[in-house]
């Protein structure tokens, strides 16, 4: 062990801003971290059989096995999982006493389970001097989902939490891991906005969107969805060609959203968000009424922009708005929604782009 001291572990949440059902067939991505995140309060020990570890945000403390990891089916596994990856590996982490707490919301849309794994492996690399990059953190935090947990995740999460820049997005290429931060205006927010939906369809629509462009590219004998052209859909099914095209149709989108960006195009880059959210919706039927009407009242209230993030059928959309006026946008918005879906729980944040996941440790 290489020292006892308390380590404090800040691993940021992440939104995904553009680019989405892109990353399994190797397209673009441009998401950014939040500066909601977890936090980590932890000791190393010499005890190389367990940890002993409290959530604050579910009220437990819990002893996870390290020696011979196994999934329990619950939030432990993102730690004992993080051990049997760098195990894997041949690296050997002894065990610690720690205590998770922060103000990333579970189950908001916004990454809380890769946000786990990165503060897990950035503290153990950290006490334990491994020398790994953020790219092979990032990678070996997406085997606990695949490989541990049984989460056919892409690489999207992990990466913008590990690489996260203060004030910037990563436009990234999840074919060959490349990125590069774009700059996110400072007079612009981000409203992460909850349904209140759960995604319960999202397992089996998830998987049946994902095997059938595919099948799509296995036709077209490509493996990724940056080689294809609109003019190559033609040679497809219907149904193929109708998913797929949203795919490339995405990438593109990823492509001006930098642009804009990069040129202060406030509204265009508002503009690329909506005819995302609409191809989506139309085309990949990845929305509900609930998402769609959250993007309509955000537009009518005066956003630049907005979409349904992540997986979709439920969950979490965001927002673009000038940052004047976010928090009065945002209640304004919550009040038009709860109205019309009184039943609905929903809930939103304001968030800017933060670090990746940071280790300090007390001297």
């Amino acid at each position: 062990m290489r020292d006892q001291h308390e380590y404090q572990i800040v691993s940021p949440g992440r939104v995904n801003l553009i680019g989405e059902h892109t990353d399994y067939t190797y397209g673009y991505v441009m998401p950014l971290a939040t500066d909601l995140h977890t936090r980590l309060d932890a000791t190393p020990t010499d005890q190389a059989e367990e940890v002993q570890i409290r959530s604050e945000a579910i009220g437990e403390t819990r002893t996870v096995s390290i020696d011979d990891p196994q999934a329990n089916g619950d939030w432990t596994d993102y730690v004992a999982g993080c051990y049997a990856v760098l195990q894997a590996e041949g690296y050997d982490p002894a065990g610690f006493v720690g205590e998770l707490s922060g103000d990333l919301p579970l189950g908001s849309g916004m990454s809380s389970s890769a946000s786990l794994e990165l503060a897990i492996i950035g503290f153990l690399d950290s006490v334990h001097e491994f020398g790994l990059s953020r790219e092979e953190m990032a990678t070996l935090a997406q085997r606990v989902e695949n490989d541990f947990v049984g989460v056919s995740c892409g690489i999207m999460d992990q990466f913008a939490v590990a690489l996260g820049q203060a004030d910037h997005a990563l436009k990234i290429d999840t074919e060959s891991l490349g990125y590069e931060p774009v700059r996110f205006p400072e007079d612009l927010e981000v409203v992460v906005f909850h349904t209140g939906v759960e995604r319960e369809l999202v397992d089996s629509e998830y998987n049946q969107r994902r095997e059938t462009v595919e099948a799509a590219l296995d036709t077209l004998g490509e493996s990724s969805s940056k080689d294809v052209s609109a003019d190559d859909l033609d040679a497809l099914p219907p149904l193929q060609k109708q998913r797929l095209g949203y795919v490339i149709r995405e990438n593109e989108r990823v492509q001006r959203a930098v642009e804009a960006l990069e040129s202060g195009d406030n509204a265009g880059f508002g503009d690329v968000l909506v005819t995302a959210h609409r191809d989506i919706a139309e085309n990949y039927e990845a929305s509900c009424a609930e998402l769609d009407f959250f993007v309509d009242a955000a537009l009518e209230e005066g956003a630049y922009g907005a979409r349904l993030t992540g997986a979709g059928w439920g969950g979490t959309a965001i927002a673009i708005v000038d940052t004047a006026g976010a928090d009065a946008f945002a209640e304004s918005v919550y009040e038009t929604y709860t109205d019309q879906f009184p039943d609905r729980d929903p809930h939103y944040h304001l968030v800017t782009a933060s670090e990746g996941v940071s280790v300090s440790a007390e001297n």
